[in-house]
């Protein structure tokens, strides 16, 4: 009660006449605590979503049984099925078809068909709710009747009573119409759900994708897998966590987009720090006069600290609910992709849970009591005589003058540390000490630049006080140093990542035009339709590509696989490619730390249908395009080891002059929404897009952390100028003129300013090496070369250098205004 006390005694009459810098302290804690628990919401509720989606269409069996690359005969679901040790056998067929919306486009769709009276126990989610006045059984085992989620739902009229599917039988596309059934509860993209019967006389194929089993109570998977005795291919294993997988493949992306978030409060402090010291320098003779009253040392410095406290409480709090109103408000706009391409539209908000809260909370309450340590030691050692008599304070603490580069040379073994865990630690550690070496070096880094003698008298006596108060240099550049090099950082790494991914698709796109199936999910091109644009008037060339996926021949672990015809030497390869003496295959980089793998070491993979190939690693390329493993081999290698001649895309080469290419292909198909075209112009500016998106939200982060860094300048020269008003009336009695006086001012923020912008554009350069050259391969599997757009550095430093300089002019129009010199309560 005695704080409480003093608090509102003491602390809060002084801190009203102080209420915009005190204001401005409240507002970054409060962004520094939203911005990161936001995030943190925002990811928590997609994922969430997307597991509870899975959850939802994979219900709860035991086991799954499934042929890599292929399909499930019946006979061998009836032989599962009577097993004595399995409880309930659910077939499952699958693929992927379109459906025409009430805007008269097509939309992509999955399809499952499903034996609603097993999935009534594994996964009743995916069974539509019937009428009033219909039996469930009617209609979940019409094969007639086709029931859609939510997703799905919306793009059709309410009213709307037949829809129109198209879909491949064997490898012809068809169209179909069908009854509307009913809703199912099912989560997740656009899906419809149909009986089994209906989904194998509408594909063609009387196989199965997979059966999901549930076991007698007792039966261990190991008992099972016993008796079953699989056919060669058929793997039975428990489902996958979906949610687990999202996050484990997103983790990079999150733990990046968080630190990112930090740094808004760790700029923050910066400013509370000045903010705090600003207000200690103003209540020097209060406080003073308090130690003559009977107040300890001690507890002087504690009303300091609950000071802090209290701001800590407050920004905190409100930082927590603007979080989680941040949260819903991005939700509902953009839904939960926050540039990580989740796939995720349509997100409900996060639960309320009391860790993150209390994790985030106490976070920037204890970043405010840091803050306001170094201030509220310098109160406890006041020498309070000196103080009233107007001879000054107790100067805060400095540091070590070795620490600084210390903990620069420290940041260089880090830097080249492994990964633990797939979590690039060492090079987070390694950014964390750059940052704080930097600050803590900035003392020295002034002193070189103060080393240049002569000039006028107030160069002179500017850099004879800089020189005197370089420590003083820690306290007012701390904040904006971070933003900024973290601004460099960020500028560089996003600047080489863009350049790269303009090179890279320069490369990975060598044709004029791309055609695909519009149904896409694996579906390839009917053979009448490639000899069709085969044979071609208006087309010069054409290359065929297959994409499929294969298998780890021991492990199972799957692989995306591209089979087409290409220069090797034209490949983004890192490093050089070698002929090997085998089926060469170009693994990703990805491929290469998830599997171990290096050029020249052999490969045995397991390939749709069965087929399997032993090939040697001949390259490793660059591969943008996704963060798992991927291979690519020459078309004609695939074909021959698999047999399999199916065309999944074909790359285009009209001739010269020719017109209306587009218009023709779509001709040559019974609907035009069959196939889709894209040039390479449109795929590499939909590919700097989406890229240029996925930043969106960094460069936002990094925008309120350099403006948190420049307020954090203006607080700290505005003390620092209220400081010294008795030095002003010195000089202003020994005869320099008030303009005098700013101009020394302006030549000391002037060289404060510089040696802050070249400290921070060096920091910066070294944490973007850091990122491109570290985490970026350890975190996201992509190397790039590293481009340096100097016209936009330049601009950056340019603008914190002018704000700097305008913060040290207002400082000092009101220090030197009558009011401020005879008043220490104006607020700048």
């Amino acid at each position: 009660m005695t704080w409480l006390r003093w608090l509102r005694q003491l602390s809060l009459p002084a801190l009203r006449h102080q209420a915009g810098r005190q204001l401005l302290a409240l507002l970054a804690v409060m962004l520094g605590v939203a911005l990161p628990y936001a995030v943190h919401l925002i990811n928590a509720a997609a994922l969430g979503e997307f597991a509870a989606a899975a959850r939802s269409i994979e219900g709860q069996p035991d086991l799954i049984l499934s042929r890599q690359g292929g399909t499930l005969d019946l006979a061998l679901f009836e032989r599962i099925a009577a097993m004595p040790e399995v409880l309930v056998a659910a077939p499952q067929v699958e693929a992927a078809v379109q459906m025409r919306g009430a805007d008269g486009k097509v939309h992509g769709l999955r399809l499952l068909g499903i034996d609603a009276l097993a999935a009534t126990t594994l996964s009743p989610d995916l069974l539509a709710r019937p009428p009033a006045d219909e039996s469930p059984l009617q209609l979940w085992l019409d094969p007639q009747r086709l029931h859609l989620n939510r997703a799905a739902a919306q793009l059709l009229d309410e009213q709307q009573a037949l829809i129109e599917l198209r879909h491949t039988q064997g490898l012809q596309l068809q169209t179909t119409r069908l009854q509307r059934g009913g809703q199912v509860e099912a989560g997740g993209g656009p899906l419809a759900v149909i009986d089994i019967a209906g989904a194998q006389v509408l594909l063609g194929r009387m196989t199965l994708d997979q059966i999901a089993l549930r076991l007698q109570a007792g039966v261990t998977a190991e008992q099972f897998l016993t008796q079953a005795t699989l056919p060669s291919g058929v793997r039975a294993v428990p489902p996958s966590d979906a949610g687990a997988r999202l996050a484990s493949m997103t983790q990079a992306y999150r733990v990046n987009l968080g630190v990112l978030s930090l740094m808004a409060l760790f700029t923050g402090s910066f400013l509370v720090f000045a903010v705090v010291s600003l207000s200690v320098a103003q209540r020097q003779p209060q406080l003073a006069l308090l130690g003559v009253l009977g107040l300890s040392g001690r507890e002087r410095a504690g009303l300091v600290m609950a000071e802090a406290a209290l701001l800590g409480l407050l920004g905190s709090g409100l930082g927590l609910l603007l979080g989680w109103e941040l949260h819903a408000t991005v939700l509902k706009l953009l839904g939960g992709d926050l540039g990580a391409t989740l796939g995720i539209s349509r997100v409900r908000g996060a639960q309320l849970e009391q860790l993150p809260l209390l994790v985030f909370g106490l976070l920037g309450f204890i970043v405010c009591l840091l803050a306001a340590a170094a201030p509220a030691l310098a109160v406890r050692e006041m020498p309070v005589a000196q103080v009233l008599k107007g001879l000054g304070g107790a100067p805060l603490r400095h540091w070590p003058f070795w620490l600084g580069p210390g903990l620069l040379l420290l940041a260089m073994p880090l830097a080249l540390a492994p990964p633990w865990h797939e979590m690039s630690l060492g090079a987070y550690a390694a950014m964390l000490l750059l940052l704080l070496g930097g600050m803590l070096s900035l003392p020295q880094a002034l002193a070189l630049l103060l080393k240049r003698p002569g000039g006028r008298a107030l160069a002179q006596l500017a850099r004879a006080r800089l020189r005197e108060h370089s420590g003083d240099a820690l306290q007012t550049l701390s904040g904006v140093l971070v933003a900024l090099a973290l601004s460099v950082a960020m500028l560089v790494m996003v600047g080489s990542f863009r350049e790269s991914l303009q090179q890279w698709l320069t490369q990975m796109l060598p044709a004029e035009l791309y055609l695909r199936s519009g149904l896409r999910g694996g579906a390839v091109l009917t053979p009448e339709l490639v000899a069709a644009i085969q044979q071609s008037p208006l087309i010069e060339r054409n290359e065929p590509q297959r994409s499929a996926r294969a298998w780890h021949a021991d492990t199972g672990q799957e692989v995306a696989l591209q089979a087409r015809a290409f220069d090797p030497a034209a490949l983004p390869l890192v490093g050089a490619w070698q002929k090997v003496d085998r089926t060469a295959v170009y693994i990703n980089e990805a491929m290469r730390d998830e599997w171990r793998l290096q050029a020249g070491q052999g490969i045995s993979l397991r390939l749709m249908g069965g087929a399997r190939l032993d090939g040697r690693v001949a390259g490793i390329w660059r591969d943008y395009s996704r963060q798992t493993p991927a291979l690519l081999l020459p078309l004609s290698d695939y074909r021959r080891v698999s047999g399999d001649l199916a065309v999944s895309e074909l790359l285009l080469w009209p001739k010269p002059g020719a017109e209306k290419v587009t218009e023709h292909l779509r001709s040559l198909t019974p609907q035009a929404e069959d196939i889709e075209i894209a040039s390479a112009s449109d795929l590499r500016s939909l590919s700097l897009r989406i890229f240029d998106r996925s930043f969106v939200l960094t460069h936002g982060l990094q925008a309120v952390a350099l403006a948190i860094g420049l307020f954090g300048i203006a607080a700290s020269q505005s003390a620092q100028t209220l400081a010294r008003r008795r030095e002003f009336g010195l000089l202003r009695h020994l005869g320099l003129a008030r303009g005098d006086i700013l101009r020394l001012l302006l030549r000391e923020a002037a060289l404060l300013a510089a040696c802050g912008t070249a400290l921070g554009l060096l920091l910066g350069l070294a944490i973007s090496a850091v990122l491109v050259w570290v985490l970026n391969p350890q975190s996201f599997h992509w190397s790039m070369e590293m481009h340096i757009p100097w016209l936009r550095l330049l601009g950056l430093l340019a603008a914190v250098f002018l704000t700097a300089i305008a913060a040290a002019l207002l400082a000092g129009r009101q220090a030197l205004s009558a009011d401020a010199v005879q008043s220490v309560k104006e607020d700048w």
